[in-house]
């Protein structure tokens, strides 16, 4: 902790990127998750950009030079980040819930064809049995269903 003190008294600034607080400080967890996504592809610009300017100029940038790289961000260019961080998650999300997809079809697909048919064999005796029960019970109460559908086909 008095580390931390010592740096930021020496330069007279917190020792943290001044760029990840604009990301990042928002109210809703998915804003929240975008803007980590997108700090990831600023720092990932800047450690690019010290690659390259390490190969040009055969040293690393200076604290100065940093800062300068930091402040060229425009508030268009942060918000081109976040777009990204979006169309990243978009096709990321998309991706897993084809694969999900996919994966339920297979999975729903994955019955032998022969289990089908004697699923349904077995559905339609069981329907055939409910249905000579029904008539067996109601012949024995005295209802005749032949009459009773001769009455509802021929009415007199």
């Amino acid at each position: 902790m008095s580390d931390q003190r010592d740096q930021q008294t020496e330069n007279g600034k917190p020792p943290f990127d001044a760029i990840f607080p604009q990301f990042v400080n928002k109210d809703s967890p998915a804003q929240k998750l975008l803007g980590f996504i997108a700090y990831g592809l600023y720092q990932d610009a800047k450690r690019e950009w010290i690659s390259e300017f390490r190969g040009r100029e055969n040293r690393y940038p200076l604290a100065e030079e940093l800062r300068a790289y930091e402040r060229s961000w425009s508030a268009s260019r942060l918000e081109a980040l976040e777009n990204v961080a979006a169309q990243l998650l978009t096709t990321y999300t998309d991706a897993v819930v084809t694969q999900a997809e996919n994966q339920i079809l297979r999975s729903a697909l994955k019955g032998s064809y022969w289990r089908g048919v004697w699923r349904w064999v077995g559905g339609a005796l069981i329907y055939t049995l409910l249905l000579v029960a029904s008539a067996v019970g109601l012949a024995r109460s005295g209802i005749d269903l032949m009459t009773v559908l001769d009455t509802i086909i021929h009415p007199r």
